[in-house]
C-alpha cells in the first residue's frame, strides 16, 4: 500500500471520526431538548421558560415601534399552571364595547406582568378584584364600575403610554390607574431573533441558568444596583420613561381623565430596609407636582413573610394574596376619595376647590 493510500485511509478515519462525534453531539442535544421539555411543561413553573412561552404562545410583534410587543387576540396558553387567554381586543379580560351603557364609570388600568396577573387566575387579578370591591362597596345611587385590565408582561411605561394612546383611549376612560414597577425605566426591548431563541426550551434554560449563575457570583451586576442606576439623570431610558409619564399626565388633562399612579413594590423586601425608595421618590415627585394622586405601596405588605407574597419561591410576582392587597389599597384610595370627587358615568368631575 503506497503512502498516499495510506494518508487517504487515516484522512477518511478522521473525518468519519469528526461526523460521528457531530453526530453523537446533536443526538445527545435532541435528546436533552425533548427531556427538558417533557419535564419542564408537565412542571410549568419555571419562571424563564414560562415567560419565553408566554412570548411566543400569546404576544406578537406590534406595528407601533414604541409599543415592540402586543397581545395577539384570542390566544390561549397555560403559564405558570394558570390558564390566560384574550380576548378579540387582546386582553386577559373580557372585551369591552367603546360605547358605554349610561351609568357605567370606567377605569383603564395600565401596567406590566404585575397588573396582567402573572401566576394569577383572571380573576384573582388585582384589577378585577377591584372592580368587585368598587360594585360591592358603592352607593345605591352612584354607576357601576368596570375595571379593564390592559396590563402585558414585560411593558415599560413608555410602552404603556403608546398602548394607551393608540388604543386605550378608545376605551374611553373615566379614570386611568398607571401601575408603575421599578423596572420601567428599562429601554423598550427589541424583538429576540433567531431560531435558537424562538424554539429550544434547552437554550432557553441554559441562558436563564447562565444569568442567574452570574448576578449569584458577582460577575454581572446585582438587581439592586441595577435597577438603581436606571434612574440616573444620564441613562436614556429614564428620560423616555419621564417624558411618557408626564405625556400621560397632560393627554388625562386634557381629555378629562382622573388619574392615578400606583407604585408597585419588589417583594423581597416587604418586612425591611426598601433598596427601591429613592426610585419610589423620583416618580412620586412627579405626581405630587404635577397633581396626581400617587399611591406607594412598599409598605402595604409590612408583616407578611415575603416568600407567602410570591407566585412560586423562585419568582416574586405578587400572587393572589398580594394581589389581594394591591386591590383593597387602591380602593381605600378610591373610596377617601368619595367625598370630594363626584364620581359620574362620564368623564370624572371634581368639586371646586381640590
Amino acid at each position: 500500500m503506497s503512502d498516499l493510500t495510506r494518508a487517504s485511509l487515516r484522512s477518511r478515519r478522521v473525518l468519519i471520526g469528526v461526523a460521528f462525534f457531530l453526530c453523537t453531539v446533536c443526538v445527545g442535544l435532541l435528546a436533552l431538548e425533548g427531556i427538558t421539555r417533557a419535564v419542564l411543561d408537565r412542571n410549568g413553573l419555571h419562571y424563564g421558560i414560562e415567560m419565553w412561552k408566554y412570548a411566543k404562545l400569546v404576544k406578537q410583534r406590534s406595528a407601533n415601534p414604541l409599543m415592540s410587543h402586543e397581545h395577539a387576540p384570542n390566544r390561549e396558553a397555560t403559564l405558570m399552571g394558570v390558564s390566560v387567554k384574550t380576548g378579540s381586543q387582546g386582553l386577559r379580560d373580557r372585551d369591552y364595547s367603546q360605547a358605554r351603557a349610561d351609568g357605567q364609570h370606567r377605569i383603564l388600568v395600565l401596567g406590566d406582568s404585575l397588573t396582567f396577573g402573572w401566576g394569577v387566575p383572571v380573576e384573582r387579578t388585582y384589577p378585577k378584584v377591584l372592580e368587585r370591591l368598587l360594585n360591592a362597596g358603592r352607593p345605591s345611587e352612584s354607576p357601576t364600575y368596570e375595571v379593564v385590565n390592559a396590563g402585558v408582561g414585560n411593558y415599560n411605561t413608555v410602552q404603556e403610554v403608546a398602548y394607551f394612546k393608540e388604543r386605550g383611549v378608545r376605551y374611553k376612560p373615566d379614570e386611568v390607574v398607571l401601575g408603575f414597577y421599578i423596572n420601567d425605566a428599562e429601554p423598550v426591548p427589541a424583538p429576540e431573533e433567531g431560531w435558537l431563541r424562538r424554539s429550544s426550551y434547552l437554550y432557553v434554560l441554559v441562558r436563564s441558568g447562565w444569568d442567574s449563575f452570574q448576578r449569584s457570583f458577582g460577575t454581572k451586576e446585582n438587581y439592586a444596583d441595577y435597577y438603581n442606576a436606571l434612574y440616573t439623570e444620564t441613562n436614556p431610558g429614564w428620560r423616555a420613561c419621564r417624558e411618557a409619564l408626564e405625556e400621560l399626565i397632560a393627554i388625562s388633562r386634557q381629555e378629562g381623565i382622573r388619574l392615578r399612579i400606583v407604585l408597585l413594590p419588589e417583594l423581597h423586601f416587604p418586612n425591611g430596609s426598601y433598596p427601591f425608595a429613592d426610585i419610589h421618590r423620583l416618580v412620586s415627585g412627579i405626581g405630587q407636582r404635577q397633581g396626581v394622586p400617587t399611591l406607594d405601596l412598599q409598605n402595604a405588605f409590612a408583616g407578611h413573610e415575603p416568600k407567602s407574597l410570591w407566585v412560586t419561591p423562585g419568582d416574586a410576582h405578587p400572587n393572589e394574596k398580594a394581589q389581594e392587597i394591591i386591590a383593597k389599597e387602591i380602593y381605600r384610595m378610591i373610596s377617601a376619595e368619595r367625598s370630594t370627587v363626584t364620581i359620574t358615568s362620564g368623564p370624572a368631575h371634581v368639586r371646586s376647590g381640590e
